[in-house]
This record gives structure tokens, C-alpha cells and sequence, in this order.
């Protein structure tokens, strides 16, 4: 298997020392924080390529990492909040940034807190689980382009190229 090039994107910063004495993160986590700019598919594919779990059914989404996380988008049974540890705002009212934990953020199948009209996103930090396989996969159309049953693992790029493949984001 040849190499693959990963890209980098700038202004993202990546913690994966999820095993510290003194984090609150599961042992093997890895956190991410994005600029709010960064188009969310070049994210995702960042993810993919580095093996972070829990956005690669989120492939193809349109949108800016601000623009997605503040709608908490939602495709193929994985949604933006369920990796999102918190959120860096800055607040119009008040002219200072505002930073939000992610049960905070008021997350809803409609959008969340962090995108009301005072606020700005200025990034996301999501906490993702290291690995090559996705969650158990229970979305049929995600399971059929995968060619699995229900509760099987797919590859992460197998899934980003068959959503990518089948343009259904």
C-alpha cells in the first residue's frame, strides 16, 4: 500500500494526548480544534486521513466548519454534536469571546445555541476516538452503499468514498 499524502490545514491545532494524568478525555482520544472558516469537507477528509473517528458519514456536507457545527448537521446516523467537545464563540452583545462545553452548546436536531444571531463561531473543538473503522453502522443507506449489514464497521474511507461516490450529502 503506497503512502498517502495527508493534508494539512492551517490553524488547526491537534491534541492527542488523550491518555494525560489530568484530561478529561477517554485514554486514545484525540482533540481537534478548527478554525470556523475551514470548509467542513476538508476537515472530514483531514479526519479520514488521519483515522479520527465520527465525522467521515458528515462527507460532503456543505458549509464552513462554523456554519455546520452552529447547525449541527446530522447524515447517515452521525451528528455534529455527538463529537463536539466545545465550541469558541464571540458574542456581539457583549464584544467578548465566548466559549461554550459542548452541553452547552444546546445542540438539537434543528441547530443549536452557538448559532443564534448575537453569536460568531470563531472555532470548534471536537474530541474524536482514534481508528481505521467507523461506529457501528445502523443507517441503511450508509450500510447499502457500504455493502454491510445493520451493526457491521466499515473502513473510514470506504464510507467518505461511497458517500463522496453516490453525492448524497
Amino acid at each position: 500500500m503506497g503512502s498517502m499524502e495527508i493534508r494539512r490545514i492551517e490553524g488547526v491545532v491537534v491534541n492527542d494526548d488523550g491518555c494525560a494524568v489530568d484530561d478529561l478525555s477517554f485514554c486514545g482520544a484525540v482533540q481537534v480544534t478548527v478554525p470556523a472558516a475551514v470548509p467542513w469537507d476538508d476537515f472530514v477528509d483531514l479526519a479520514v486521513q488521519e483515522q479520527w473517528v465520527g465525522v467521515e458519514a458528515l462527507s460532503g456536507v456543505p458549509g464552513t466548519v462554523g456554519e455546520v457545527v452552529g447547525r449541527n448537521a446530522a447524515a447517515y446516523g452521525q451528528r455534529v454534536g455527538d463529537v463536539v467537545a466545545s465550541v469558541r464563540t464571540w458574542d456581539l452583545d457583549t464584544d467578548r469571546q465566548r466559549t461554550f462545553a459542548a452541553a452547552d452548546c444546546g445542540f438539537t436536531p434543528q441547530g443549536s445555541r452557538v448559532s443564534a444571531g448575537n453569536l460568531r463561531i470563531l472555532d470548534g473543538t471536537f474530541l474524536m476516538r482514534q481508528g481505521d473503522l467507523t461506529q457501528p453502522i445502523y443507517d441503511e443507506t450508509l450500510a447499502g452503499l457500504g455493502g454491510v449489514g445493520p451493526g457491521q464497521r466499515l473502513p473510514l474511507i470506504v464510507v467518505r468514498e461511497a458517500i463522496l461516490r453516490a453525492g448524497l450529502s
